[in-house]
């Protein structure tokens, strides 16, 4: 994607979600009681966005830090954003709820296995070269 392109595709996903959520927010707030159940679809689609734009960034800002030029540790650090957002989010929503049951904690688990191997594939396996780079030493 051209970085115009991928600039110009966070603005348009940017655009959207504050006027959904406003949407959102316009209507749950118009009811008697107002309820704000808004708030969680921006958490949600917000923590989405921020990895949106924390993909653009890291695809195209020149970095001090070489490691992240390889694509699959880059994949990696945008999965573990992703990953700490929603577990965050989803610890917040358990606390909220008010349950005694923390549930939260099996999803942090077994996303947490899936991170580790996505994780342990991308950093041990980086001597193997990536699909993009295997076809531009393709003749």
């Amino acid at each position: 994607m051209r970085v115009d392109s991928a600039k110009s595709a966070l603005l348009i996903h940017a655009v959207a979600y504050i006027a959904v959520i406003a949407l959102c927010a316009a209507f749950a707030l118009s009811h008697s009681p107002p309820r704000q159940w808004f708030l969680w679809v921006a958490a949600g689609w917000g923590i989405g966005l921020a990895a949106h734009a924390l993909a653009v960034w890291l695809t195209q800002a020149r970095h001090s830090v070489r490691v992240l030029a390889d694509p699959r540790v880059r994949g990696l650090a945008i999965h573990a954003f992703v990953y700490v957002a929603f577990v965050a989010l989803l610890f917040g929503v358990n606390i909220a709820a008010g349950t005694h049951h923390w549930w939260a904690v099996w999803v942090a688990l077994g996303w947490g296995v899936g991170a580790t191997v996505h994780g342990w594939a991308a950093l041990v396996n980086r001597r193997r070269p990536t699909r993009s780079s295997e076809r531009r030493s393709e003749p």
